[in-house]
């Protein structure tokens, strides 16, 4: 992929993205990030926090880190749907990106 294929797939995922009702978040913040790929885009996602809305747990056993794995796998796998929905071809890597593909290279 050439540079400017890079770059168009880039902007077309963020548009995607942003259709979908997700930004972009800065580096280092809660949210959906994107990184180029020498093949594509891969997408990653930080949670936010999350507090427990259980009240009868004691609260030295309460926690404020989320259950990542629990909490990646379902946001990947629709997200991976939505994606591939929009016309991407998308694989995954890890529980922890989405690779995303470009299946029109021709497009502008």
């Amino acid at each position: 992929m050439n540079d400017r294929e890079a770059e168009v797939l880039s902007l077309r995922v963020r548009w995607a993205l942003a259709e979908l009702g997700f930004e972009e978040i800065a580096t280092g913040a809660e949210g959906v990030h994107l990184i180029e790929h020498a093949r594509g885009v891969m997408i990653g996602w930080i949670p936010r926090n999350i507090t427990p809305l259980r009240r009868r747990v004691p609260r030295r056993d309460r926690t404020t880190e989320p259950d990542l794995p629990g909490l990646r796998r379902p946001f990947g796998l629709a997200l991976a749907a939505a994606l591939r929905g929009a016309g991407f071809a998308v694989e995954t890597r890890g529980d922890e990106w989405l690779l995303v593909l470009d299946t029109h290279p021709d497009l502008p």
